[in-house]
């Protein structure tokens, strides 16, 4: 549960989202992305988190949201507004896990399919009392919403549907890679 008190551990919790829109992350949670990240996650942009959107990793599904995309501090991350538009409008792809350490790891993928490693350190090296900070795992999402009078599309799955199911592959493919090679060398 939400505490403004640390917890035996020293650890805080607090609420990972709005409690009207499991979309939105909560305002500590905002805060908490853009302190981590401090500039932008696209490799090589030095845009500021504070000036950038926050984005799903996984794309969020309004449908179901507990099948993807969930808001939570390892399932956002800041980005630009152009590099925002490009994985959005785009066949980029990004991914991110916390690694056996607790790092934060950051990857993309190229439409091309090179994958370019995120930024080898986040500002929680920096700033480790940002380790310390927890959020609440996101509530089983609402049943899903059936009063629409808008006709669906007669397709088994739209395009959008075939995008995020893609997407959703080349993270697995990612990351079976990443476990497979074992750890690095140095």
């Amino acid at each position: 549960a939400p505490t403004t008190e640390p917890e035996p551990d020293g650890t805080f919790t607090l609420p990972a989202h709005l409690p009207s829109d499991p979309y939105r992350p909560s305002a500590a949670l905002d805060t908490f992305i853009r302190l981590r990240d401090g500039y932008c996650t696209e490799p090589g942009c030095l845009t500021s988190a504070w000036r950038g959107d926050l984005d799903h990793v996984d794309e969020y599904d309004h449908d179901c949201p507990h099948n993807g995309g969930q808001t939570t501090e390892v399932g956002l991350n800041a980005k630009c507004r152009p590099g925002h538009l490009l994985k959005t409008f785009g066949d980029w792809v990004d991914d991110q896990w916390r690694d056996a350490d607790g790092r934060l790891v950051t990857e993309y993928i190229t439409p091309e399919g090179l994958v370019l490693p995120g930024e080898a350190e986040t500002q929680e090296d920096l700033f480790p009392g940002l380790r310390r900070i927890r959020f609440t795992a996101p509530a089983q999402a609402p049943p899903p919403h059936t009063g629409s009078t808008i006709e669906r599309s007669t397709r088994v799955n739209t395009r959008v549907a075939n995008k995020h199911a893609r997407r959703r592959a080349e993270r697995a493919r990612n990351r079976k890679r990443v476990t497979d090679a074992g750890p690095p060398p140095f």
